[in-house]
C-alpha cells in the first residue's frame, strides 16, 4: 500500500478468519507501514481486531508496539476475572452437556429485553405456592406481599437456589385444578417478618412467629395473558395435605402444562 497504512480488504478477511476458527481471541495484520490500529470487541484487550506497521530496517523494526500488545494479552490472560474468563466459563457450561428436551420451549415467552433481558427459560423459576382463603388473597393482591412459613415449621419454604431464582409466583387455592393466579416477583428478597408486623399489615389471622415475605408485583406478560396452569401435573407438586407445601418448577416445565382460558 502505497499510503503506507493497512488495506480494509485485508482486515475484512482477519475478521472473517476471527469468526471461522473456534475460540478465536482476536486477528491482526502485519504490515509493511507505519500506521497502527487496535480495535476493542467489548471492553478489554480481546476479542479484538488490528494491523501492526513492521518495518524491517537497521535502525527502526517497528516492532515496539507489537511488543507491548503481546505483553498486554499475556497480563490480560493472567486475569482470572476478566470478562474474557467469564465467557469461557459460561461456554462451557452451557455445551457441557447433550440439550434437554424437557428444556424444550416452543411456547410464547416474554421478550428479553429491558426487565428481562437475563430471561433464560431452564434458568427461570416459579415458585407455587397456597393461599387458604379468599381473605389471604385479597391481602396479598391489595399489599402485592406474600409470606410463607420458615424454620422447621411444615410447609416451610426452602431456600434453594431455584427458589432464590424464582422471577415469578403461581398461586392456587383449596378445590383448584388449575390456577391463573401469577405474580410476577420483585426481587428475591425474602425478609424475616414477624407475626406482630403482619398484624400491623392487617394480614388475617397469622399463626406463626415469624414468617419469610416477599414482594410481589402484577405480572403483566401478554405472553401469560389468558392462560391457566395445570399445577398438578408439575414434578414437584404433592397431592394432600402436602399440596400446599411451596414448590419450584422451571419456566419451560410450567409452559408444558399452560392451558389457553
Amino acid at each position: 500500500n502505497k499510503k503506507g497504512i493497512y488495506k480494509n480488504a485485508d482486515l475484512i478477511k482477519m475478521h472473517a478468519y476471527k469468526d471461522a476458527i473456534r475460540r478465536t481471541g482476536g486477528a491482526y495484520v502485519l504490515y509493511p507501514g507505519d500506521k497502527s490500529l487496535n480495535r476493542k470487541g467489548f471492553h478489554e484487550i480481546i476479542p479484538g481486531l488490528g494491523a501492526f506497521p513492521v518495518r524491517p530496517s537497521k535502525n527502526d523494526s517497528g516492532i515496539g508496539e507489537l511488543k507491548a500488545f503481546i505483553l498486554e494479552i499475556i497480563e490480560h490472560f493472567v486475569n482470572r476475572a476478566s470478562q474474557r474468563e467469564k465467557i469461557a466459563f459460561k461456554t462451557y457450561d452451557v455445551y457441557k452437556n447433550v440439550p434437554n428436551k424437557e428444556n424444550e420451549v416452543n411456547e410464547a415467552l416474554p421478550e428479553t429485553y429491558d426487565e428481562n433481558r437475563n430471561l433464560i427459560p431452564d434458568e427461570t423459576f416459579v415458585l407455587v405456592g397456597y393461599c387458604k382463603s379468599k381473605a389471604q388473597l385479597d391481602w396479598i393482591n391489595n399489599k402485592l406481599l406474600y409470606n410463607f412459613r420458615m424454620n422447621n415449621n411444615r410447609g416451610a419454604l426452602k431456600l434453594t437456589q431455584e427458589t432464590l431464582n424464582a422471577k415469578y409466583l403461581l398461586l392456587h387455592m383449596n378445590g383448584d385444578s388449575t390456577s391463573s393466579r401469577i405474580y410476577k416477583i420483585q426481587k428475591p428478597e425474602y425478609r424475616v417478618t414477624s407475626k406482630n408486623t403482619l398484624t400491623r399489615l392487617d394480614y388475617p389471622k397469622p399463626r406463626q412467629e415469624s414468617y419469610l415475605v416477599v414482594k410481589l408485583e402484577p405480572c403483566l406478560d401478554k405472553e401469560f395473558e389468558n392462560l391457566s396452569w395445570n399445577f398438578k401435573e408439575l414434578n414437584n407438586y404433592k397431592s394432600g395435605r402436602a399440596s400446599a407445601i411451596p414448590f419450584t418448577a422451571s419456566l419451560p416445565e410450567l409452559m408444558k402444562v399452560k392451558l389457553n382460558n
